[in-house]
């Protein structure tokens, strides 16, 4: 009876997160590439040794595993060559000596759980934070962007409302002089036109 801590397959694993990509935006990139990029090796590392401990500590629990197996059967072929004889001191060793073994392969399953649980709550917990900074920076990132817009916004408001302005004083101008033109007398030697 073999024990293996295996990670779940709807979590991450080392690969899954370094064969991730990111999509660009069009118009202006919502994270830095090298940022995100580099973010991404990092938590690579990380999960790829956490499954290299996974695979260390299932190999322990398996060769412990065997161990006990072959200590149990060395005491059963033991006590059923002695069952006779009563319980000899030989008996009495092997015995112990399971009792040990079942002791120390319990320590060390129970030990594998425990560091199998911390890694797992810790790269949980790594996970978390990692998303909950990247939402903190699109969270600055569009608040920015919003701002900018509401400047851009007013800028242009600012340009309509001038343009009118310059547009209505033009055509007042233009039409005063219009005016002045029609109401001066002819230049004297001035061909007519009858």
């Amino acid at each position: 009876m073999e024990e293996q801590i295996e990670v779940p397959s709807s979590e991450l694993s080392a690969e899954d997160v370094r064969l991730q990509t990111f999509t660009i935006t069009k118009f202006r990139d919502g994270y830095d590439s090298e940022q995100v990029d580099t973010f991404l090796d990092q938590v690579h590392e990380t999960l790829k040794g956490h499954e290299a401990t996974i695979a260390k500590l299932n190999e322990e629990i398996a060769s412990l595993t065997a161990k006990l197996e072959q200590e149990k059967e060395l005491v059963s072929q033991e006590s059923s060559s002695h069952q006779t004889s009563g319980a000899s001191p030989d008996a009495q060793k092997s015995s112990a000596m399971l009792q040990m073994a079942l002791e120390l392969h319990d320590k060390y399953v129970h030990d594998g759980e425990n560091q199998r649980d911390q890694l797992i709550s810790e790269g949980e917990a790594t996970a978390k934070r990692l998303v909950s900074e990247a939402e903190t920076e699109r969270a600055d990132v569009l608040r920015l962007l919003s701002s900018e817009r509401d400047d851009l916004k007013g800028t242009i408001r600012e340009l309509r409302d001038f343009e009118s302005e310059y547009r209505s004083t033009l055509r007042s101008y233009i039409e005063s002089q219009l005016r002045g033109l029609e109401g001066s007398p002819e230049p004297a030697g001035a061909p007519n036109v009858d």
